[in-house]
């Protein structure tokens, strides 16, 4: 039966493949300790390898990252390397081991769960949602992680700005005055509706957008799917929220990239 850090582990995986499987580019392979899941898109949070084995010493932590390292430089494109701090072996300073084979820390992600929400505060006032319905309007989903994280995501509008991946997931975009505000989306992912690409304009964040979005749109997986426990991976900005929504921490993870990569921003 699998543990909570496991599941964390398996729903980044298997939302990752699920987002980056249409991709014209799309690769992955296994090995031991090592799942790598690369949409071959020019962003490296589409480019992943992840730690997967338990109990995972120095040396099985380097050998996995030295797999991962020779496997990515096949694809040219950035990448992410993620481990699991309860996945490692006590006193395993994944940090140290990371950086002498040219790997740095780039984030802290934490793996949540909710079995199911507590209420929420009332709707934000004017705030309207729609589900894209085109091309044109699921690339404001993009749009606006883009905006919201300060990166450049519209290349992968080949495979998120595009109907055809939402059709069976669900996307929704908040409006506010008019203009989009704040997006999330929901895919099933074993069982669980899996927040992912959760963002608010800068000029409106803090009024609630986010979370409003979100559960909407976990809403209209349950519409469908049935009221499913729900996960994610939260950033250290996000996680707040998601905890006076009833997530609870499951897994602690951190994200690495090649130092080749950011020495090139």
């Amino acid at each position: 039966m699998r543990d909570s850090v496991q599941l964390s582990i398996e729903q980044f995986i298997n939302a990752w493949r699920l987002m980056c499987g249409p991709s014209p580019r799309y690769a992955s392979s296994s090995a031991d300790d090592l799942a790598l899941v690369f949409s071959g898109l020019p962003i490296g949070f589409f480019n992943v390898g992840v730690v997967t084995g338990r109990g995972v010493t120095a040396d099985r932590l380097a050998t996995a990252a030295r797999t991962a390292c020779a496997w990515a430089g096949t694809q040219k494109v950035p990448w992410l390397f993620v481990t699991t701090h309860e996945a490692l072996e006590s006193g395993v300073d994944a940090t140290s081991t990371l950086d002498a084979l040219g790997l740095a820390p780039i984030m802290p992600l934490t793996g949540m769960r909710a079995p199911s929400l507590v209420p929420g505060a009332p709707l934000p006032d004017g705030l309207q949602f729609t589900t894209p319905a085109d091309d044109e309007s699921c690339e404001l989903i993009t749009a606006i992680n883009s905006k919201a994280y300060g990166m450049q995501l519209d290349g992968a509008n080949p495979v998120l700005g595009r109907t055809a991946f939402w059709r069976d997931q669900f996307p929704v975009v908040a409006i506010a005055s008019g203009s989009p505000a704040s997006c999330a989306a929901v895919m099933m992912v074993d069982g669980h509706r899996y927040v992912a690409l959760v963002a608010t304009e800068p000029a409106h964040q803090r009024r609630g957008y986010a979370e409003a979005a979100m559960r909407r749109a976990l809403s209209d997986a349950a519409a469908v799917h049935g009221e499913k426990p729900t996960a994610l991976h939260a950033t250290e900005a996000g996680r707040p929220v998601y905890e006076r929504m009833g997530y609870r921490t499951i897994a602690n993870h951190t994200v690495f990239m090649e130092k080749r990569f950011l020495e090139e921003h």
